[in-house]
Formats: C-alpha cells, sequence, structure tokens
C-alpha cells in the first residue's frame, strides 16, 4: 500500500479547472484501486514551511497501480487541467510502515531496512 500527499496551490481565476480534473480523476482513480483519503484545505501549519492551501491523501493499493494511472491515456487527457490550474505543487509518494514497531525497528537500524529486525518493514 502507498499513499500519495498532494500539496498545492490553486492559480487566480483557475478554480474552475481544477473542478473539471476533479470530476475527470474521480472515475480514474476508482478503475486504479486508489481512492481519495482525505481532501481539503490547510487550515494551519503548526510546524515546518509547507504554505499550500491545499491538499490531499489518494491512497493506492502498490506503486504499479499509481504508475497505472499515470500511464493511463484519460488520466493524462485531464492532467493539464491540474498542471494548468495549479502552483507550488509537491506531490510525495509513501511506503508505509506495517506497523509502528517496523518504523521503531527501521530507525533503530539507522535507517537501513536489512540491518531492522522487524521483517515487515518497508522504506
Amino acid at each position: 500500500m502507498i499513499t500519495v500527499l498532494n500539496l498545492f496551490d490553486i492559480l487566480p481565476g483557475r478554480h474552475g479547472d481544477y473542478a473539471n480534473y476533479l470530476r475527470g480523476v474521480g472515475p480514474l482513480l476508482a478503475r486504479h484501486g486508489g481512492r481519495v483519503i482525505c481532501y481539503g484545505r490547510t487550515q494551519t501549519v503548526y510546524f515546518g514551511e509547507a504554505h499550500q492551501e491545499f491538499c490531499g491523501l489518494v491512497q493506492y493499493p502498490s506503486r504499479e497501480a499509481m504508475d497505472a494511472l499515470s500511464a493511463d491515456a484519460d488520466f493524462r487527457a485531464i492532467r493539464p487541467l491540474r498542471d494548468d490550474s495549479t502552483t507550488n505543487y509537491v506531490l510525495s509518494v509513501i511506503e508505509d510502515f506495517d506497523t509502528m514497531q517496523a518504523a521503531i525497528d527501521f530507525m533503530d537500524a539507522g535507517g537501513h531496512p536489512e540491518h531492522s529486525t522487524s521483517g515487515d518493514t518497508h522504506a
């Protein structure tokens, strides 16, 4: 399982274009096993320098599923709606640890999964 973090701002006057992107991308996410975990406006940044107004978390069953969405001709057709209506876009792919203990083991091993004690560690 992977999760994609999206942080972005919408260019002035382009909210309608981004809304059209959202209308089109929903069925494509479902086609490739993706699902929106959370999508909304950033309310407060308590720590750090991320000041994008919008944030989304999208989960996929695998990196391959995410790559299949990116390669989908229907997605490529609507992607300009997203790309041309946003700025300050950050997209991060997160491969999750199966458990908190797996994260602890990974950190205790100095960030090297081959040295961790848990068998379910992901980097």
